[in-house]
């Protein structure tokens, strides 16, 4: 209950930073209309049979784009501010930090989802099916997307201590997260044909973003405490040990 708490809290802050200026937002929806109108200026002349290959491909290609641009900014507040070591001195769980920035970046992904699927759909005869199945649809985005930011959040976390690291973020990003992108592509392509083993790939992605949370709820602490200067990562770990006294148990140095 207390790490839901801290959880809303923190993913309210990261709301309300971003509604107060709207950088990201406007950057990856911009970006993202963009990417529409190059798509359909590249495709739109094609038969069905043609683009019916490439929706997936367009789709899950300008989520990996906008994907790396809003989780390279995931830790710049802090970054430039210099508070990183005040949030991980603060009395919350690591994993309430997590799923903060996991749920904020995820929620600017499926932002840009809303305009790109009914774009796709609209400009290309293969889309078709994403209005037919709007239910499978949903699901395919939102699985997609999830196992995404769960990877991509626990590496821009690994990089949040260094100001020149973006760069090197966007880099690793892709081949960290490309299998994901290829499941969502076959689930994807699968739902064009309308293949009735569809809801067994939802199944499977579902499963594997269950493995990613677990995974990068395991890790984040320790990467993003190693990848913290080292005065912050002391600090870090005596308020472990401070919050060890408190519930009665000393945990060993």
């Amino acid at each position: 209950m207390r790490l839901l708490r801290q959880s809303l809290l923190l993913l309210r802050s990261e709301l309300r930073q971003e509604l107060r200026d709207l950088e990201l937002v406007v950057t990856s929806t911009f970006f993202t209309l963009v990417v529409l109108g190059m798509f359909y200026l590249s495709f739109a002349a094609l038969e069905k049979k043609h683009t019916l290959p490439a929706v997936p491909g367009l789709l899950w290609l300008t989520v990996a784009f906008v994907g790396s641009i809003t989780l390279t900014r995931a830790f710049d507040r802090e970054r430039e501010a210099d508070t990183l070591r005040a949030l991980l001195a603060a009395p919350v769980e690591r994993l309430a930090i997590y799923v903060a920035k996991a749920g904020s970046t995820l929620l600017v992904l499926l932002v840009c989802c809303a305009l790109l699927v009914p774009g796709l759909a609209a400009m290309f005869p293969a889309g078709q099916a994403f209005w037919d199945m709007p239910l499978e649809t949903a699901a395919l985005v939102v699985l997609g997307c999830l196992g995404y930011v769960a990877i991509g959040t626990l590496f821009a976390a690994g990089l949040a201590g260094g100001g020149g690291k973006n760069m090197l973020l966007a880099v690793i990003l892709y081949p960290v997260t490309t299998p994901v992108l290829m499941f969502a592509l076959v689930t994807t392509r699968a739902l064009l044909d309308k293949n009735p083993n569809l809801p067994s790939l939802l199944g499977q992605m579902a499963a594997l973003d269950v493995i990613l949370l677990g995974v990068g709820a395991l890790l984040f602490e320790p990467v993003l405490v190693g990848a913290a200067p080292a005065r912050t990562a002391q600090a870090a770990r005596q308020h472990r040990r401070d919050l060890a006294r408190a519930a009665g148990r000393e945990e060993p140095r």
